[in-house]
């Protein structure tokens, strides 16, 4: 694994299906460009800084292209996943409503920037079908054909689960899809490095984040199928970058550090697992709940959600100030939608909280993160009383 400073050497980050922090081979690249004095406006490529702009540009689509077998022609830059995922159902709804294709099926535990945006269409006369799911998190893809009706025009699943690293059955539901004329939009954010995700899917449109892999902020992109394009109806106005997709100019720094993310995805799993199987065996004989797929093949091994029935999460955070840990969607400061939609318990969704683990999370910070939420427990188990 790649040397990585930490926050302090008192705090321990375990807050990784937030954002990761920024590997140094990327920071290197990304400040070559920013300290070069000879990158301009990728948008002027008339003269050489524009020129050399528009080349760290395109070399860095291709990279993100490259790490989902993509054409470089099918990437569109965005701020972000929420972007990317609000272009892709935004952006399609003009087409789909001109075609009578106004239901619209997800599942209950899609990200925010998902399940809001397409509530929204339903002032436009969209219905949105909310799938239920499983105990574990899982949509079925019999669940998704269950709802299906002549109006069907789109279908949002996530890759991975943000908040409890359930693994959805991509392939069959696009399998499903095949030949129905359905589209398929896929949230990738949490799968990219995490699990083999590529075209091979055959989803339509997959919103990605360079920040959850170890790239800097502010940076995403939206992959649009080539035969999509001409569907999409760009957000905002003012330019014709990004395919006409996407109007304002490109952030050159941004686009390398995110294409150099995406050079440089390893496979942290084994890593991962080892650090998961460490936590919950120094902390089993706490019997917290645990959120997600029981089956290895169908869990990312990186984010472990847990539950201490009678511990709400707001006091574990007062009692753990050098621990971060996430509290449902990084997003979102609400009780967990996600754990809501599993258990139909909002006290379960005030109780859970999430961990998760990343390439440079060592064993010793693991060791110490599970003594801390050990005393932090015992703790508030002898001043609230809890049994």
């Amino acid at each position: 694994m790649s040397e990585q400073s930490n926050l302090s050497p008192a705090s321990i980050y375990l807050d990784n299906a937030a954002t990761t922090m920024v590997d140094r081979r990327v920071l290197d690249a990304m400040y070559g460009v920013m300290s070069s004095g000879r990158v301009g406006n990728a948008g002027a490529r008339h003269h050489q800084a524009g020129a050399a702009a528009h080349n760290l540009t395109q070399v860095a689509r291709a990279q993100v292209a490259e790490a989902i077998g993509a054409r470089a022609s099918e990437i569109i830059f965005t701020s972000g996943a929420t972007e990317a995922n609000n272009l892709a159902i935004k952006g399609i709804a003009a087409h789909l409503k001109a075609s009578g294709k106004t239901h619209i099926i997800t599942s209950a535990v899609e990200h925010k920037s998902v399940l809001e945006t397409l509530r929204a269409l339903r002032a436009e006369g969209f219905d949105i079908t909310e799938c239920a799911v499983k105990p574990c998190g899982m949509i079925e893809a019999k669940m998704i054909k269950h709802h299906m009706r002549d109006e069907t025009g789109l279908v949002c699943v996530q890759a991975v689960n943000n908040e409890t690293g359930t693994i959805q059955p991509i392939d069959e539901i696009a399998a499903m899809l095949e030949g129905t004329g359905v589209l398929f939009h896929c949230d990738g954010a949490q799968a990219l490095g995490k699990i083999k995700f590529s075209t091979k899917s055959k989803f339509d449109f997959a919103s990605l984040s360079a920040h959850k892999v170890y790239g800097p902020q502010g940076i995403g992109a939206l992959y649009v199928r080539s035969e999509m394009k001409s569907l999409v109806k760009p957000l905002n106005s003012g330019g014709g970058q990004e395919f006409g997709l996407r109007a304002g100019t490109l952030p050159v720094a941004l686009c390398v550090g995110f294409g150099k993310a995406c050079t440089l995805l390893e496979n942290d799993r084994q890593h991962l697992q080892s650090l998961r199987w460490e936590f919950l065996n120094r902390i089993s004989w706490l019997n917290p709940e645990v959120f997600g797929h029981s089956d290895p093949e169908w869990n990312v091994p990186g984010i472990l959600n847990l539950r201490f029935p009678g511990v709400e999460t707001e006091t574990l955070v007062m009692s753990l100030p050098s621990l971060a840990f996430g509290l449902g969607a990084a997003c979102s400061d609400q009780a967990s939608h996600v754990i809501r939609a599993i258990t139909g318990s909002d006290q379960a969704a005030r109780e859970s909280f999430r961990l998760s683990f990343g390439r440079f999370t060592t064993h010793e910070e693991i060791r110490r993160a599970a003594d801390l939420l050990i005393d932090a427990l015992e703790n508030i188990k002898d001043l609230q009383g809890v049994a």
